[in-house]
């Protein structure tokens, strides 16, 4: 083969390579272009987005979401969260039916993620307190020095901005009283959507110390983890003598015996009215 050929050979060998690897695999979602980011939910955009299902997408998953010619996505939105129903929408699922609705605008969408997050929480408890009340409870109690609700607050949990539209009001009460029973599923890696994110490890080096922290990155040679205070950790698995996660435990606290079920109502219906879920 003479030296040009050779060239030529060589580089539809690494075109193809390097197409193949930005193209998803079949079962795989494709990722979303940039987009708005989610408005805030309201009864208008849940009721909005449920007139667009009707006619774009009942006929493989039901009016109500439980399923026909495509499967039951009842309950998704506490697993992929807004931005992965977005992208799901957005992006469809390569070498499936799920096809990708790019001709639909941020808005349309946002409006069909809304309506999405709320099934499965109709006829799940009713909000009883005062969501007034519940705010001071969240700010005298620094739920905001882990969590984040708009832009203010922290990140080591979960972000609260849309929480009244992920969880309903019995998820919210059995997470206040037992945080490390029903941790939430990892919405970020696609492939392992039933992950839980949020659980606690414990790794053990091989010179005796233990750190324990959240799952952060892990890799063949290494495990970065979170701390209760936000610090970081990277261990070399090399130095490791153990890793294992802690079952049902949390780094936020349980407020059972902290607050009286009076608050925990309170509590829980300003919870609930963050991404105006009812």
């Amino acid at each position: 083969m003479s030296p040009i050929r050779s060239l030529a050979v060589a580089a539809i060998f690494s075109f193809g390579v390097l197409v193949s690897s930005l193209t998803p695999a079949a079962g795989q979602a494709a990722a979303p272009p940039p987009h708005s980011p989610h408005p805030k939910t309201t009864a208008e955009t849940i009721a909005a987005g449920k007139a667009i299902f009707a006619g774009t997408c009942a006929n493989c998953h039901g009016v109500d979401g439980s399923g026909a010619n495509g499967p039951n996505i009842r309950g998704v939105g506490a697993t992929m969260g807004p931005e992965g129903v977005y992208a799901r929408i957005r992006g469809g699922i390569i070498g499936t039916g799920m096809p990708a609705f790019t001709s639909l605008d941020d808005a349309t969408v946002w409006n069909i993620v809304d309506y999405v997050m709320s099934l499965g929480h109709e006829n799940q408890g009713v909000a009883t307190g005062d969501p007034q009340k519940g705010k001071e409870i969240y700010e005298a109690n620094k739920c905001g020095a882990c969590h984040a609700i708009g832009d203010q607050g922290g990140d080591l949990g979960p972000d609260l901005s849309h929480i009244g539209a992920l969880r309903s009001i019995v998820a919210l009460t059995d997470t206040l009283n037992d945080p490390g029973k029903n941790l939430p599923l990892d919405s970020n890696l696609q492939e392992r959507s039933t992950y839980p994110a949020y659980v606690v490890y414990r790794v053990a080096t091989n010179d005796g110390k233990a750190i324990e922290g959240m799952r952060v990155n892990e890799d063949s040679f290494t495990i970065q983890l979170r701390d209760a205070q936000g610090h970081l950790h990277s261990v070399q698995k090399f130095d490791v003598k153990s890793i294992e996660p802690e079952a049902g435990k949390s780094f936020m606290p349980s407020y059972k015996d902290k607050l009286t079920p009076a608050q925990i109502n309170d509590l829980v219906a300003y919870l609930s009215s963050l991404g105006e879920a009812r």
